[in-house]
């Protein structure tokens, strides 16, 4: 452990460096057994062996050529009802970033992912202890493609294949935290609503009319906004759907 990033209040005063490891986000988890946190610590690895995304998916990384880091957070003040506040503040925070970069084509992709026009750029992974009604501690797992340019999945980007450019990359982990902080700091202020109107503009498909699948069925809909517990509204003429994770697909 030791300082690293000189721009911020909190998130990333302490820096956990791993040349390689299973998963940054197993790693935080560890620190919290021992008890040994620090609210904004944050684990960077070169090489993430095992990644995860959302419901067990692999996180394809290339070693050395990607952001594939985590965060401790202790968001005691966040109802558990109201975890999905957590993917709103660091969509926005990745998305607010890259956005000098890659311009108005750059999405939040419903709930964890950062897309370029359809293609995927990064994903998040957030796990929460949670103790009665509150949330006790968060991990914050964030993978983003870099600077790999062959992929297994035709539908990964990084923003080396993108502008043809090489980047950073603790310059782009270091960005993040700035504008996590910022957006962290914002929500504890109370200012939600401001947050998830940000949102709403930055998110992919919103308010556009297109095909989804949702149990068999193939409709057409559209993106009408998220409710408090982060389910996706969707408007089938006059009825509005309300989906979990998995239980719709982009057609």
């Amino acid at each position: 452990m030791h300082k690293f990033f000189a721009k911020t209040q909190f998130l990333g005063k302490k820096v956990l460096f791993l040349s390689q490891c299973h998963s940054t986000n197993d790693t935080a988890a560890d620190l919290l057994k021992e008890k040994s946190e620090i609210e904004g610590t944050t684990i960077i690895s070169q090489n993430q062996t095992q990644g995860r995304g959302q419901r067990g998916n692999s996180w394809e990384s290339e070693p050395g050529k990607n952001a594939t880091f985590s965060i401790i957070l202790k968001p005691t003040t966040i109802p558990t009802q109201n975890q999905f506040q957590l993917h709103l503040i660091t969509t926005l925070a990745i998305h607010q970033t890259l956005f000098p970069i890659l311009g108005k084509e750059l999405k939040i992709k419903w709930p964890n992912d950062i897309y370029y026009r359809d293609r995927k750029l990064g994903g998040i992974l957030i796990e929460n202890t949670l103790k009665g009604s509150h949330i006790e501690h968060s991990i914050i797992g964030i993978g983003l493609n870099v600077n790999q340019s062959h992929f297994s999945n035709v539908h990964a980007t990084s923003l080396s294949d993108i502008t043809d450019s090489s980047y950073e990359v603790n310059e782009l982990i270091e960005q993040i935290l700035i504008e996590l902080e910022k957006k962290y700091l914002e929500l504890k202020g109370g200012k939600l609503k401001m947050l998830e109107a940000q949102y709403l503009r930055r998110l992919y498909q919103f308010e556009t009319t297109s095909m989804y699948e949702a149990d068999g069925r193939i409709f057409q809909g559209k993106i009408i906004g998220i409710n408090p517990s982060g389910l996706l509204k969707v408007q089938e003429n006059e009825l509005i759907h309300e989906f979990a994770f998995k239980e719709v697909v982009y057609r």
